[in-house]
């Protein structure tokens, strides 16, 4: 008995919960910054130390979302892989973006607590971020072409009377 039901996710199903939680998570760690960045006097700097309350909630928050972004983005990555068959070997590279969003984030909320320590060397601060960006670039690559070239792949190596 057939039935005329129209699945208006069709799909895209097994993505959403995935999808959901990580909009949801990031719609509402926005709302919740909003709201403590209306505070009355957040502009104060923390006695003792030359950092404002505002930076240390914007980094606190900050933190909060590279979690998620890292989290749920990793898992609906995962969720593709598993939906989608075809594009299995590029799930990868959708978890790739996702690190490196959640890299970015850190990049950007931190620049401002850190900003003092790397006042002679201002460049010292982007090359950490960037050689933190490199370890999953090198391994999402190395993940995708292995996967591309599949199991059955002809490896070369090198022997010693190759030399």
């Amino acid at each position: 008995m057939p039935t005329n039901t129209h699945d208006s996710f069709g799909d895209f199903r097994p993505l959403m919960p995935s999808l959901i939680r990580l909009l949801a998570g990031i719609i509402v760690l926005i709302v919740v910054q909003s709201i403590i960045l209306g505070f009355p006097g957040i502009t104060q700097t923390v006695p003792g130390t030359s950092y404002s309350v505002v930076s240390l909630t914007l980094f606190t928050v900050g933190l909060v979302v590279a979690a998620v972004v890292l989290k749920y983005g990793t898992q609906l990555a995962s969720a593709v892989s598993d939906t989608y068959k075809a594009y299995r070997a590029y799930a990868p590279i959708l978890a790739w973006i996702f690190q490196l969003m959640a890299l970015y984030i850190l990049y950007t909320v931190s620049k401002t607590l850190v900003s003092g320590f790397f006042a002679n060397t201002p460049w010292a601060y982007p090359l950490i971020f960037l050689a933190m960006a490199l370890i999953p670039t090198v391994r999402v690559v190395v993940t995708v072409v292995h996967a591309l070239e599949g199991p059955n792949a002809h490896k070369q190596t090198v022997t010693r009377d190759q030399f």
